[in-house]
């Protein structure tokens, strides 16, 4: 990883605003139940990840159309799949993060 005097070298990540619209709701459906800080620290966590070092999910599939990666990651009680674009320093996130089985969402 590249550090520069601000620290490191981070991604870029973006969400699509479907996705940033469902990780909404899901916090609201989480405060009803009452484990809404989890979920907030979660998804903080996520993307930090996502900022950091990426590579922290597991590999799905290699992209075929462009030099890049479908990966799975994990925070409970979050799953995030991503496009993972190494060599331009860019993640993308467009399919809505999902929960963990049994995670009471």
């Amino acid at each position: 990883m590249n550090e520069t005097s601000s620290g490191p070298n981070r991604y870029q990540v973006v969400y699509s605003e479907v996705v940033r619209n469902e990780l909404k709701r899901l916090i609201a459906r989480a405060a009803e139940r009452g484990i809404d800080a989890g979920v907030r620290a979660a998804a903080r966590e996520m993307d930090r990840r996502l900022r950091i070092f990426p590579q922290f999910g597991d590999l799905l599939a290699d992209l075929s159309l462009a030099p890049g990666e479908l990966r799975i990651g994990t925070v409970p009680p979050l799953v995030v799949k991503y496009a993972l674009y190494d060599d331009r320093r860019l993640v993308i996130v467009s399919i809505p993060i999902a929960t963990l089985p049994r995670s009471g969402l």
